[in-house]
């Protein structure tokens, strides 16, 4: 791939957003689970060498109410060129 974007967040946030999500089959989804898989994509990522990787940490960043932020996350993946790259928005809501 020309790029790989990994969407981040706090396992806390994920478990926040499929609570309010309420689809059936994400309700069995446990906070250590959310723990484990979050771990294992760091991990997967931190050694990640086969393309440029944006790591986008998205515990902030809230699509749906704040259109602002999928604009603010298409000017970082346009800028990007080559490497690792991080993209922490500034502030929190």
């Amino acid at each position: 791939p020309d790029l790989v974007i990994y969407l981040e967040a706090r396992p806390e946030v994920l478990l926040r957003r499929l609570r309010k999500r309420d689809r059936d089959f994400e309700r069995g989804i446990t906070p250590e689970y959310l723990e484990r898989l979050t771990e294992a994509f760091r991990d997967y990522f931190h050694r990640y060498t086969e393309a440029p990787l944006l790591v986008v940490n998205c515990s902030d960043i809230d699509f749906v109410e704040h259109g602002g932020d999928l604009a603010d996350l298409i000017k970082e993946i346009r800028a990007m060129r080559q490497g690792v790259q991080h993209y922490i928005p500034l502030g929190s809501r």
